[in-house]
């Protein structure tokens, strides 16, 4: 049984050599866990762990548990493959879709980073000048706190 992680590595074409697109999709439900084990199973391969390794439906049925319309593929194809069929939905799309066109600008302009969780500028450094004023910042609101 090859790895996962390395069988991703092949080239796409020979990824893709088992395709028979001419059949019928399949479609028995279950998700994709259960049709990344009859995939790998197939294919012999471990299954993969890792959201690096897409389980791609070359049919772009979702619902399609047709093992000879499934392969492994990376996000990168995966996005290729929807551009190509016409059925990418870019990031904002599915915002606007998911909250309305309104909320999604709200929630796409907010210069602040609040929506990280305060978390816009963990990792970055920072200037002593920087450094002193969330240090007086700080010590500020502990004492409003404690009054």
């Amino acid at each position: 049984m090859e790895d996962i992680n390395e069988y991703i590595n092949r080239p796409y074409s020979e990824r893709t050599s088992h395709l028979e697109l001419d059949t019928e999709c399949r479609e028995i439900g279950g998700n994709s866990t259960a049709f990344k084990g009859l995939l790998s199973h197939i294919l012999g391969v471990t299954i993969p762990n890792s959201s690096k390794i897409l389980l791609c439906h070359k049919c772009h049925n979702g619902k399609c548990s047709n093992p000879n319309h499934l392969y492994y593929g990376t996000p990168k194809e995966n996005i290729i493959d929807q551009k190509e069929n016409g059925t990418f939905i870019s990031i904002w799309e599915k915002m606007v879709k998911k909250y309305g066109y309104e909320e999604a600008c709200k929630r796409n302009s907010r210069p602040d980073k609040a929506h990280l969780g305060g978390m816009g500028n963990v990792g970055k450094t920072k200037s002593e000048e920087h450094k002193k004023k969330i240090s007086e910042s700080l010590k500020k609101r502990w004492q409003e706190i404690k009054n």
